[in-house]
């Protein structure tokens, strides 16, 4: 057996974990109509059937936001033409998602704030994308009780932190002590187990404490977490996401067309996320033989991939993210 490799003083890569709130319903389908409760269903881990934001969807969206923040903030550089530029022949070059002309549109230097960080790929050159996203999981989902909204969570999802917990079968754990013996999460009614609460100071530990943009809801959830089993916080959130109906208007009549209504879910708004994005050091790769750099005379590094990337993320607080953007859903803010 070969050892591992010492450790060096610094590492090729480095995660980041930011976290998020969904400011309205979020809608990542799954394509296609299914039966069911819905017509229109949203993504979901395999394994415990708790719905989830694909890492995909964020770099998809966030690639296109970032380009965008890059050209607004000079539209008259050249170099900085990333979301759409029309040429003379008509011809038009994007270094946001796919890239026009099946990739060839991206600028593809190695200098992009767009290609580099998302990746490229065009006939004679191509590169990875440097940031790599990973999905969206629900930490704090928010459910109706007769205490008004309250946010729960799991021992397996606070393990993903570090933070160890338990609480006894069909029954609920609290953050913070106190007197209640039962409460119900939708229509589910749990009573209280005999688990010893949780530090109180589990947002500080999540190092959500303090997160800009977190403030103004912690006050509001810090006293509201409640612990769930594992097998029943899978059911209770699946049991209490929003579901809205929906009918195509004909045109000719202003009146409903027949037979185009369907159904689809959603992550409720208020619901707490988290997810990872991996920088690969730049220093480690190259465009076209050339070291990747942010500037004429600097080379580029995590920090700058990281600022590019907080660029488009800053944007999904308007633009969105997933389907039904049209219909009132999407906005997810990010607090970074």
């Amino acid at each position: 057996m070969t050892e591992a490799p010492a450790e060096t003083g610094q590492k090729p890569f480095e995660p980041r974990t930011y976290f998020a709130m969904a400011l309205d319903p979020i809608h990542v389908g799954t394509g296609g109509y299914r039966l069911g409760r819905v017509d229109n269903t949203i993504a979901r881990e395999p394994g415990t059937n708790v719905p989830k934001i694909p890492g995909s969807s964020i770099s998809g969206v966030t690639r296109t936001y970032t380009a965008m923040a890059v050209q607004s903030s000079d539209p008259a550089n050249e170099k900085k033409m990333k979301f759409q530029t029309i040429r003379e022949n008509g011809v038009v070059d994007s270094c946001a998602g796919k890239g026009a002309r099946d990739g060839e549109g991206h600028c593809g230097k190695a200098y992009c704030e767009v290609c580099v960080p998302f990746g490229f790929s065009k006939k004679n050159s191509s590169i990875q994308g440097l940031a790599q996203f990973f999905d969206a999981r629900i930490l704090f989902f928010p459910v109706y009780s007769m205490l008004g909204p309250v946010w729960i969570t799991s021992p397996t999802v606070l393990a993903s932190f570090g933070i160890e917990c338990s609480v006894e079968p069909e029954k609920f754990s609290a953050v913070t002590s106190t007197t209640i013996t039962a409460l119900n999460f939708g229509w589910l009614m749990l009573e209280k187990g005999s688990a010893t609460p949780l530090d109180p100071n589990i947002l500080d530990q999540l190092k959500l404490e303090g997160q800009p943009g977190f403030n103004s809801i912690q006050p509001i959830i810090k006293d509201k977490i409640y612990i769930l089993p594992d097998n029943l916080f899978s059911q209770v959130i699946n049991d209490n996401l929003e579901v809205r109906t929906s009918v195509a208007i004909d045109p000719a009549t202003g009146a409903a067309e027949s037979g185009a209504l369907f159904t689809y879910e959603a992550i409720p708004r208020a619901t707490i996320m988290w997810f990872d994005v991996v920088y690969n050091d730049p220093k480690y790769f190259r465009v076209d033989s050339n070291e990747i750099k942010k500037n004429d005379k600097e080379l580029a590094d995590i920090d700058w991939l990281e600022t590019n990337v907080k660029l488009g993320l800053k944007f999904m607080e308007s633009l969105g993210v997933g389907g039904m953007n049209t219909r009132g859903m999407g906005r997810l803010k990010v607090f970074i």
